[in-house]
């Protein structure tokens, strides 16, 4: 039976290469955050997605989905409380992958409580910054500071994944829950 009362909060990680650590880092944040905002996490893999290139015939703003992976796409948007978006920086911005999901959609965004978490060799913050950007124009509410993750060298192993996400994350505990904690205030269950 799943708890409906608890809001749910949907972490989607943003890149979808076949060697990333999103999904290491995604997972690493989400008990931090469900404790802190005192909510259920669910992680949302855009590469499980598989989401094409916008092949909407409308414009999203219709709101007039034709297709099934972008109904599938706004019921999971707008069956969360809140998002909370990991992306990595990839010359200086983030993912095609993760703005393409974005783009797919319209009104399921209009005032979700939403935060940013980005990482790379020195936080990612341009892509943070990038994003926010974006996100505020399409109307998400943005509580809190990005959170940007710094990536040492020393923390991918030969597979170039993380050899110990949580490890890497532990130093960001504090500012990720307070980050949390802001998106708390700001959740409204949609039950």
């Amino acid at each position: 039976m799943t708890d409906t009362t608890t809001p749910l909060i949907r972490i989607i990680v943003g890149s979808v290469r076949p060697v990333r650590v999103g999904d290491q880092i995604a997972a690493a944040v989400a008990e931090i955050i469900a404790d802190a905002a005192d909510a259920r996490t669910e992680i949302i893999d855009l590469a499980d997605l598989n989401l094409p290139l916008l092949d909407e015939p409308r414009m999203p703003a219709l709101g007039d989905y034709q297709n099934a992976h972008t109904k599938e796409w706004a019921d999971i948007v707008s069956g969360s409380d809140g998002i909370v978006f990991v992306t990595p920086q990839y010359n200086a911005g983030y993912p095609a992958s993760l703005k393409n999901a974005i783009d797919y959609l319209f009104a399921e965004w209009k005032d979700k409580p939403a935060l940013i978490i980005s990482y790379g060799g020195h936080g990612g913050g341009m892509s943070g910054a990038q994003l926010r950007s974006v996100l505020d124009f399409i109307g998400l509410d943005l509580v809190g500071d990005n959170v940007e993750i710094t990536l040492p060298r020393d923390s991918y192993g030969p597979d170039w994944r993380l050899v110990d996400a949580q490890a890497v994350v532990a130093p960001y505990t504090e500012e990720l829950r307070t980050a949390a904690r802001a998106l708390d205030r700001s959740l409204v269950p949609q039950s």
